[in-house]
């Protein structure tokens, strides 16, 4: 990670520099990659599970993307191997959520079969640094009772309870 944390200047508004650990990239996700946003869905099924109660349905990613589109403050990305080949994960975050100077991850997902080799950590890590250079004071997420895995690992990389919403979920945060 770059020790770099002044703000980042010659963006426009709303932009972000690039988002690339040492082995993943963020690419912005696009129509040309829904198919592989879709196989990452696919390819974590205990996740949907959990959440939703069943397999992702077969139009999720297209229909993240078309949302993601529609809201100015919402990036969607692929997480893609820096070496190259189909992504392995999906970040979706908001930014200025909910207030200024914060972002909000809506979902940090990998495919099963890369969970647990540290891609999330080193993403989560590359994430910080783009938001703290670009001028963000923290980054908060939330996490439903029904996946203490997910919590487990947000708490690990220093994410604190900040809060309780209804239905189970607690907010998290950490300061940039």
């Amino acid at each position: 990670m770059p020790a770099a944390r002044g703000p980042t200047a010659a963006l426009p508004a709303g932009e972000l520099p690039p988002v690339e650990g040492p082995r993943v990239r963020a690419v912005p996700a696009s129509p040309a990659l829904v198919g592989q946003l879709q196989a990452c869905f696919e390819g974590a099924p205990e996740y949907f599970a959990r959440t939703e109660g069943g397999p992702p349905s077969p139009d999720a990613a297209a229909r993240l993307w078309a949302d993601a589109e529609a809201d100015d403050l919402r990036r969607v990305w692929a997480l893609v191997p820096v070496m190259g080949g189909p992504a392995v994960g999906v970040l979706d975050v908001y930014l200025h959520h909910p207030e200024p100077g914060v972002a909000h991850v809506a979902l940090l997902l990998f495919r099963e079969s890369c969970q647990g080799l540290g891609y999330g950590k080193e993403t989560t890590a590359a994430l910080e640094d783009v938001l703290a250079r670009s001028g963000y004071h923290a980054l908060r997420l939330s996490v439903g009772d029904e996946n203490p895995e997910a919590r487990a690992f947000w708490e690990r990389i220093g994410f604190a309870e900040i809060g309780r919403l209804d239905r189970g979920v607690s907010v998290l945060e950490k300061k940039l």
